[in-house]
């Protein structure tokens, strides 16, 4: 399913993309944003994009800019069609785009998709307290915390706090109406 948004479009993640996706993920300032500590190898990659063929609780989608660029990766994880909840994530991994509302529209695009394609009622996100862009982004989009996991990771040196983040579908709706 592709999802096309007024500055981007998103498409299903295919092979081709899982070389630039790497390279974001071990980027160091982008792995501790994403609460990764080990490098990811070319054969884990690999199957986790087996893993996406195969599991429907999986979707992942590349980030296209409008010159067609891959420039991040959003996803839902841990979908639950019984619950009606799924797992999000966004990276906008090529710097330029960065710090442009591009991760904003591409989780806007998700939660659209999740909330009416998919019949969710929530939709949930781990982020670093250290991250404040995406704490910033959440907060726009109208996450509003549902708990912190104090000194949960060790990375680079140093424990992080992790807050859970939660959107419900009645709370979307309201925002939706509000916009312009």
């Amino acid at each position: 399913m592709i999802l096309t948004g007024k500055r981007l479009t998103l498409r299903p993640l295919q092979r081709q993309d899982l070389d630039r996706s790497r390279t974001w993920v071990n980027n160091p300032e982008i792995a501790a944003l994403l609460l990764r500590v080990w490098p990811v190898t070319e054969v884990e990659q690999e199957n986790w994009f087996e893993s996406l063929c195969t599991r429907p609780d999986r979707l992942v989608w590349a980030v296209l800019a409008q010159n067609n660029n891959h420039i991040g990766n959003v996803g839902l994880y841990n979908i639950s069609l019984l619950h009606r909840r799924a797992e999000a994530w966004c990276v906008i991994g090529e710097n330029p785009y960065r710090g442009q509302g591009l991760g904003q529209e591409a989780m806007e695009l998700l939660l659209a998709f999740g909330f009416t394609g998919l019949g969710l009622n929530k939709v949930y996100l781990h982020v670093s307290r250290k991250n404040s862009v995406a704490l910033k982004m959440y907060e726009n989009l109208g996450f509003v915390s549902e708990g912190e996991f104090i000194a949960e990771y060790f990375i680079q040196g140093a424990f992080q706090d992790v807050l859970r983040l939660r959107l419900l579908a009645s709370e979307w709706e309201k925002i939706i109406k509000q916009s312009p």
